[in-house]
């Protein structure tokens, strides 16, 4: 089946040539949506320069851990990273220092982490095929299992653990590497909402200016909430578990998807 045909099928439009848009935000995943098979590739890195220039700002909303977006937002040229699957924010202030806007104050963080922890532990003995994040040390609100990145576990074992965290009274996303499993009032979409009114603006004067793409599961949120949406090529093995698809969906896959996307907005 082509891509066109698929995304017929679907009720899916394939990305057109050029974009009407106002578009002043654009939120996006980062694992297989920036990146591609574990790399950022070159052509994704000059596309984020070029949105930045054009006044386009790129805010990645992702799952990854904390160290991992203080790392993003203080080398990539975005102007804020929501991290965790909606936990935090990190942004430079007027000064260039990283502050972090988290969801959940202090002790209950900590408190919650720590609860967290104990559920992995007894998971991980549980089920001889789970296998915690190698980036776990550096996480502050969550815990992450690992399912495609290092390790590989079958759907019907991803399934298990899912139904396992959700029994255990977490809230649990599947992206393309990862289980994410926390407890809060929160996800990606809430906090990328929070994000905007920080701005200084009403949430309902900027979305119309906000765009959003995404590549899996736990992108849902943010394809339920905003209106100008784009898959990646790649999400098609997901868009039947998806509640509300992407509008538009790309030809190519991961951070070579994304940079179409930035052609079209950049036009």
């Amino acid at each position: 089946m082509t891509h066109l045909n698929l995304a017929e099928s679907l009720s899916i439009l394939p990305l057109p040539d050029t974009l009407q848009h106002e578009v002043r935000y654009l939120f996006t995943d980062v694992d297989d949506t920036l990146t591609w098979q574990g790399k950022l590739p070159s052509q994704t890195l000059l596309a984020l320069e070029q949105l930045a220039a054009a006044g386009i700002q790129v805010v990645p909303v992702t799952g990854a851990c904390a160290g991992w977006c203080d790392c993003m937002v203080r080398t990539w040229p975005v102007t804020a990273v929501i991290g965790e699957n909606g936990a935090f924010w990190m942004q430079k202030n007027v000064q260039g220092q990283i502050e972090t806007h988290y969801r959940l104050a202090e002790p209950q963080r900590t408190r919650q982490y720590q609860q967290l922890r104990e559920i992995q532990q007894q998971l991980l003995q549980r089920f001889p095929f789970a296998r915690a994040t190698a980036d776990q040390a550096y996480r502050e609100t969550d815990i992450a299992l690992d399912i495609r990145q290092q390790h590989h576990n079958t759907p019907d074992e991803v399934e298990q653990l899912r139904q396992a965290l959700e029994a255990a009274g977490l809230h649990a996303r599947i992206s393309s590497i990862h289980i994410n499993a926390w407890r809060g009032d929160y996800d990606k979409a809430s906090t990328a909402l929070a994000w905007l009114e920080a701005q200084g603006e009403p949430t309902e004067h900027w979305l119309s200016k906000t765009a959003f793409i995404g590549d899996s599961a736990n992108d849902a949120a943010m394809f339920d909430q905003f209106t100008l949406t784009f898959g990646v090529a790649n999400i098609r093995h997901c868009l039947a578990t998806l509640a509300t698809q992407p509008k538009y969906i790309t030809q190519q896959e991961g951070g070579f998807g994304f940079n179409e996307v930035a052609q079209r907005l950049l036009k």
